[in-house]
């Protein structure tokens, strides 16, 4: 535990690093504390590529002709992982074909806007830790002259009819929620004000937009800074197998995991091995 702790004292933090505990804490302990090997993941190499043209649309680096073509440089060049199996649908060509929609109709009006920033780091401290942390885009509407934080996910968030975010998609758009929440901070620090969160969910091509408030920004420092004091208390760093998804698919030191469950095509059952 003595190790731990000094590992813990010279880390500097993130939204993903406090987050991702939650997922699995020995998965966590090998990867920030054991400093192992991690894999990608087709998921998380689907959000690269995309990232990584609409970061270059925010700079003007190409504009809506080009952003598709781009695009499809992006996937080929990143996207190197299988996506899981599913017997109904060919889960890899169904994400391409949707973003590759999307980039063929995208529409932002950068006139409209003031670009502050795109991927633009940023540093905070929460209970005397240091916190690092990139903005996908920051901006203020030229209009109104609100500041808003956008980041884009390629996760999918079911909205209702009248907009709100669906009860079982609730708890996960609070990690969203928490991560703008928490990065607002320098960015109050420096322009004075945040006045709306915004997610640019480019798989759907929904974009979601809610107000900023002093309360929610309150919530999410409060749970960092619980997080903070369950990881630092954690002795044992027992693994969680219960996401099944998450272990085969998501994980990303899931080939090097002692705890990882096998599906064996031999037995048609889950087995843990030691």
């Amino acid at each position: 535990m003595e190790d731990v702790n000094i590992v813990l004292d010279f880390l500097t933090w993130s939204f993903s690093k406090l987050n991702s505990y939650y997922k699995c804490p020995h998965a966590w302990k090998k990867r920030y504390i054991d400093c192992e090997d991690v894999e990608s993941d087709f998921f998380a190499e689907v959000g690269t590529a995309a990232h990584h043209t609409l970061e270059k649309y925010y700079k003007k680096e190409i504009d809506m002709f080009s952003a598709v073509n781009d695009f499809e440089n992006e996937w080929y060049e990143n996207v190197v992982h299988d996506a899981p199996c599913n017997k109904y649908i060919d889960i890899k060509q169904s994400t391409y074909d949707k973003i590759h929609e999307y980039f063929e109709n995208i529409n932002i009006d950068l006139d409209e806007i003031e670009v502050l920033g795109v991927e633009k780091e940023i540093n905070f401290e929460i209970a005397g830790k240091k916190f690092v942390g990139f903005i996908d885009v920051l901006y203020r509407d030229k209009k109104t002259n609100e500041i808003v934080i956008l980041d884009h996910k390629s996760s999918t968030i079911k909205l209702l009819k009248n907009g709100n975010i669906s009860k079982t998609d609730m708890p996960h758009f609070m990690e969203f929620k928490r991560q703008e929440l928490l990065y607002s901070i320098p960015v109050i620090e420096q322009y004075g004000h945040v006045d709306k969160l915004q997610w640019n969910m480019f798989k759907t091509g929904n974009i979601i937009t809610i107000p900023w408030n002093k309360e929610d920004l309150d919530e999410a420092i409060k749970w960092a800074e619980d997080t903070l004091k369950i990881i630092e208390n954690d002795i044992d760093h027992y693994p969680d197998t219960s996401n099944q998804f998450f272990c085969d698919h998501i994980c990303d030191v899931k080939n090097i995991c002692e705890y990882r469950i096998n599906y064996s095509e031999e037995t048609g059952e889950w087995n843990q091995y030691q």
